[in-house]
């Protein structure tokens, strides 16, 4: 059974860390990085660096010698290992596997979101009533949209198109994808999803820097 392993990040991390991780990326990241404001530089590094140094460990170099193909919609691939990344407000979540091309997603509740209007507007009819009818209305929403988001990263394709994915009922998200929500800190959600419909196994753990 294909195992996907999950790294949670919580920012802010240290100067000293985000220093180190900052100096592993890449043009294109640091680009990215410096058009973001403070709290959003911190968050991007955060991200973006541990990702570096798992796929680096993983594969057996260097976090600066890892080089990203990106796809049309921006997602990363390297060789030797399949990588997926996520932050939400100060969460981040890495995933790595082997095989299959992996998504992986993290939502933090917005209370004041008018989650029944965006399920109304977005998500099939069932699911849009499963939102209004909960008492956890904002824990719902963000569930499945973590779900939708873990399943279109997975395919590398766009978000909006996503959205109509019908995730609630089960793991399995029209034969093509298999989906796992993950164990995330109170007032975040979070899932993991492999293309195919085959299972697989998850395992989650707090990323801490290396002495």
């Amino acid at each position: 059974m294909d195992e996907v392993r999950v790294w949670l990040v919580r920012s802010p991390l240290p100067a000293a860390v985000l220093d180190r991780l900052a100096g592993v990326l890449d043009d294109r990241e640091r680009s990215r990085a410096a058009a973001l404001d403070p709290m959003g530089w911190q968050r991007f590094v955060a991200a973006h660096g541990v990702a570096r140094v798992l796929v680096a460990a993983q594969v057996g170099t260097a976090p600066e010698r890892v080089r990203w193909a990106y796809g049309p919609h921006g997602k990363p691939e390297t060789d030797g290992v399949r990588v997926s990344l996520s932050h939400s407000g100060e969460l981040a979540a890495v995933a790595l596997t082997e095989r299959r091309a992996v998504g992986v997603d993290v939502q933090r509740h917005k209370p004041g979101l008018d989650v029944v209007a965006m399920s109304a507007r977005y998500f099939p009819a069932d699911e849009a009533r499963l939102v209004a009818a909960g008492a956890r209305r904002a824990a719902v929403f963000a569930r499945l949209w973590a779900r939708k988001e873990a399943c279109v990263k997975a395919t590398g394709g766009r978000l909006t198109p996503g959205l109509t994915l019908a995730v609630a009922a089960g793991p399995v998200v029209g034969g093509t994808r298999h989906v796992l929500d993950l164990p995330v800190p109170e007032g975040f959600a979070g899932a993991a999803a492999l293309c195919g419909a085959a299972p697989f196994r998850v395992t989650t753990a707090w990323w801490t820097p290396p002495d």
